[in-house]
């Protein structure tokens, strides 16, 4: 039996729905009683055996290109962050990052790496800048998508690892004929100039032997920098109206301790360098400010601050150009020979303030060190400039193959050569050379001069590259009857290198970079894997699928992923499914073989008093002891088809993953500090045989951590989604209606050393929707889309007792409220014959901000972009 919860989030989603269908009376809905037509078998995402149910067993929802341009989408990775499935948000282009360019998807919440991303329903490997783990939607041409299905259940019986969320199947056009071209522009309020451009042009050629369809693709899309929006821009003041200015706290928003500010030796305070005041005689007080840092660091500090959000940007910007060729030729009447080239690069831009780098080994005698002793400074290299990433990303992608029928139990067959290859590149300006500050400081050079300045600029390379070579063979047959007719099966083998490499530049790996971090790791593997599926029908109304695959991995073991599934046609109208799946996710080569790696991460320092997030120094290293993550995936489910013009699904799921393969975030780390699971030594402990630390001054604050990777006990996910698709014929045109809803029941999870539900925990939302109503007539369309995310909580706590000390093992405290956000987008079409069209669109139709914490900052862009209300004017004719 369902729980409350359950039960609860049905009645809700059913309500919502009739709320919204209350126009669509049944009674305006006639049913189509002329006769069923034959309808020929197709393939769905999730089974590789064709078949004429459109709804099966296993729940898939689709959105097509027409959808896509319905909701005012620019980019592939844009159409999916906005889907409702996409449940905690996931990563989007963004400066301050080494994925700068870089799009992903993440289903459920669970985790990027744990939904897999297929190319025509084959795998597309993960992009080496995320470690090869994770699909570079920006790798992925807006022009050549037919449409996107994603299936809500686990697939590793068929497609092997990382498809424990589900899946996304990104399927590209072919055998199109005709030519289309696509040019258009967008405006974005709140930025100058155009800020978007696209152009596209897709054909294609027939003949009775085969077709060639092919493709170009262009799309740029501007970034955003920090001072472009009110709240990212750098603000100082007595923001909190409580008398004084204090650093890391409402008072500081994008200003920065690395400045000019020295540390005691023993980092007992911190003080403003005495140079402070010329520099913020030179740069301004917008530039340089000196703040009180009494609770930030200890009683008597002072950080002489910098504000990098006034240079700094957020989003980064893409740049994309794409080739795509496919095409098919039959060689006979039962054997087909099948291609397709893809080659896409994308450009981004991202900038970063003056690289910020500490200095250490400050002399005792240094003009900027107030102690006498020799120490360590926290410094922001202004004058060599701002750090200006570029980055250049390349990724090919091969497919040749045949395919045919067997006059033997109506077989049909396939073989074919996948390859894939990302190559990288990312350029970094302007760093800092602690080889030429130290150059400088033996030769008595100073360090503002033009000379000084010169020996001490740097220029970083970080070069990522893969390689993916799968051999895939596969055959479907019919054999053996049940009382529901014959059984279908299909067996099939594949074998894939992979091959990951990212490397950094010399001087950054030896850590002789100011303001970079980074450290070259590298490792191959190859897998070899068999399969099968046979689908039951066990009589007329009810059908069986079962699957499994077994897959062996060079580095780590084998894995057997069973699945079943059943499906149930109570009526004409009625299907009743149900599925369970067992999949796993292999550990990433990044994880078995990369280096110690340094990170600036930001955290609130909740156990030494923060109230705000600010940037620590944190070391990652790597654990190669990793194992697999499994996963147990249920799903429940009933498909109402009312009459042709109104539907309905709902569908329970409850996806639970063991073992799992998790990142001891800074923040994690500090919680398990609270719960008394780990305890900080002092920042002259040697750590160096430590893989989990933190490090403290007596004050309290927080000078350095370290952390890895782990096999944790893993967490659970239940909820429910709920569809609603109606359309109506009137005199007055044609109206359409849908609207996909995702419920998270619960999401338990170990937090603070126990596990804990953390559903609609901020950048956890337990509720999202997407709606979208469509009018046509004549020569006229318009199309209103709306995408709802739910309010959440702001701050989880442990709980402290009456001496205030942190309560272990007790349900974290929750508290403040963070905005649920409503996005509206409009789209209108005007079709003017052989003339082409022209479509006007208007995202963001409200202006409406991302949600902001009660500081007023934007914490999450995984959730809440920063785009605005974006305007896009495209013309496209065909022929």
């Amino acid at each position: 039996m369902l729980n409350n919860k359950v039960s609860k989030a049905v009645r809700l989603a059913i309500a919502f729905g009739a709320a919204s269908t209350a126009a669509f009376s049944a009674n305006t809905f006639a049913a189509d009683e002329d006769g069923a037509e034959k309808v020929e078998r197709i393939e769905v995402t999730g089974s590789r055996i064709k078949r004429t149910d459109l709804e099966g067993a296993s729940p898939v929802v689709s959105i097509t290109a027409a959808d896509i341009k319905m909701e005012g989408d620019f980019t592939v990775a844009d159409a999916l962050r906005s889907s409702s499935l996409n449940s905690f948000g996931s990563f989007s282009e963004r400066s301050g990052s080494s994925a700068q360019s870089q799009a992903t998807i993440n289903l459920r919440g669970a985790g990027s790496r744990r939904t897999l991303v297929l190319l025509n329903g084959r795998r597309f490997p993960g992009s080496p800048t995320l470690g090869g783990a994770s699909a570079n939607l920006n790798a992925i041409p807006m022009a050549a998508v037919e449409r996107i299905d994603i299936m809500t259940e686990g697939a590793s019986s068929i497609y092997g690892s990382d498809a424990m969320a589900g899946v996304v199947n990104v399927i590209l056009k072919d055998n199109f004929e005709g030519l289309n071209i696509n040019a258009g522009v967008g405006k974005r309020d709140q930025d100058e100039g155009t800020t978007s451009s696209e152009f596209s042009i897709v054909g294609g050629v027939s003949n009775d032997k085969g077709n060639i369809t092919f493709g170009f693709d262009f799309q740029k899309r501007e970034g955003i920098s920090d001072g472009a929006r009110e709240y990212t821009k750098a603000k100082i003041g007595d923001l909190d109206g409580d008398g004084d200015i204090e650093a890391y706290t409402p008072d500081t928003v994008g200003w920065s301790i690395y400045g000019a500010t020295v540390a005691a030796p023993d980092f007992s305070i911190a003080k403003a360098s005495p140079l402070c005041d010329q520099l913020i005689a030179e740069y301004g007080e917008d530039t340089f400010r000196r703040v009180d840092a009494n609770e930030d660091w200890a009683p008597g500090s002072d950080y002489c601050m910098y504000a990098y959000a006034n240079v700094s940007y957020n989003t980064a910007s893409i740049d994309r150009n794409t080739i795509y060729v496919s095409s098919n030729y039959e060689l006979t009447d039962s054997t087909q020979w099948f291609g397709q080239a893809m080659f896409v690069q994308n450009s981004s831009f991202g900038r970063y303030a003056p690289p910020a780098a500490p200095w250490r080994n400050m002399a005792a005698d240094n003009p900027h060190n107030p102690f006498g002793e020799e120490t360590t400074g926290y410094f922001r290299w202004v004058g060599i400039g701002t750090r200006d990433g570029n980055v250049d990303d390349y990724n090919i992608d091969l497919t040749t193959g045949l395919r045919g029928d067997l006059d033997w139990n109506n077989a049909t067959w396939e073989v074919y050569y996948h390859r894939n290859k990302a190559d990288n590149k990312s350029v970094g300006q302007y760093y800092l050379s602690y080889s030429g500050l130290a150059y400088n400081q033996q030769n008595d050079i100073d360090l503002g001069s033009e000379e000084g300045i010169a020996n001490m600029k740097a220029t970083t390379l970080q070069e990522s590259s893969s390689t993916f070579d799968q051999y895939f063979a596969g055959i479907g047959f019919d054999m053996f009857e049940l009382p529901g007719g014959t059984v279908a099966h299909y067996f099939g083998m594949e074998y894939f290198e992979q091959t990951y490499a990212d490397i950094y530049d010399g001087q950054s790996e030896a850590g002789r970079i100011g303001g970079s971090a980074g450290n070259s790791s590298m490792g191959e593997r190859d897998v070899t894997a068999f399969f099968f599926e046979s689908v039951l029908p066990i009589s007329d109304t009810v059908e069986v699928n079962l699957k499994a695959r077994y897959d062996d991995y060079s580095d780590f073991g084998d894995n057997v992923a069973p699945a079943v599934s059943a499906r149930w046609q109570v009526t004409d109208s009625v299907v009743v499914r149900g599925s369970y799946s067992e999949s796993f996710r292999a550990p990433g080569l990044d994880l078995l073989n990369a280096a110690r790696t340094f990170s600036a991460e930001s955290a609130i320092d909740y156990n030494n008093g923060a109230t705000t997030s600010r940037q620590y120094d944190t070391y990652y290293t790597q654990n190669s002891e990793l194992d697999a993550e499994t996963s147990d995936y249920t799903n429940l489910g009933v498909a109402w088809d009312v009459n042709d013009n109104l539907s309905f699904k709902v569908d329970y799921f409850q996806l639970s993953i063991d073992n799992v393969i998790q990142s001891k975030s800074l923040q994690s780390l500090l919680s398990d500090e609270a719960a008394g699971l780990i305890t900080a030594v002092s920042p002259d402990t040697d750590t160096s045989n430590e893989t989990f630390y933190l490090k403290r001054a007596a004050s309290g604050t927080l000078i350095e951590a370290g952390t890895s990777y782990f096999n944790g006990t893993g967490f659970e996910i239940e909820g429910i989604d709920f569809t609603i698709n109606a359309n109506i014929d009137t005199e007055f045109g044609d109206f359409r209606f849908n609207n996909v809803n995702s419920f998270v029941l619960s999401y338990e999870s170990e937090v603070g050393g126990f596990v804990q539900d953390s559903a609609g925990w901020s950048g956890q939302p337990d509720f999202k929707s997407v709606a979208t109503i469509a009018w046509s007539y004549e020569d006229h369309s318009l199309a209103w889309n709306a995408t709802y995310t739910a309010s959440t909580t702001e701050t989880e706590v442990a709980p402290k007792d009456a001496d205030g000390n942190n309560i272990a093992n007790a349900p974290y405290v929750t508290s403040g409220k963070l905005d649920s956000w409503l996005i509206h987008n409009l789209t209108y079409t005007y079709f003017a014959g052989e003339m082409g069209s022209i479509t006007f669109t208007v995202n963001n139709l409200t202006d409406e901000d991302p949600v902001l914490s009660s500081n007023g900052t934007w914490d999450n862009q995984d959730l809440y972009n920063n785009f605005g209300r974006d305007y896009r004017l495209t013309y496209s004719i065909s022929f």
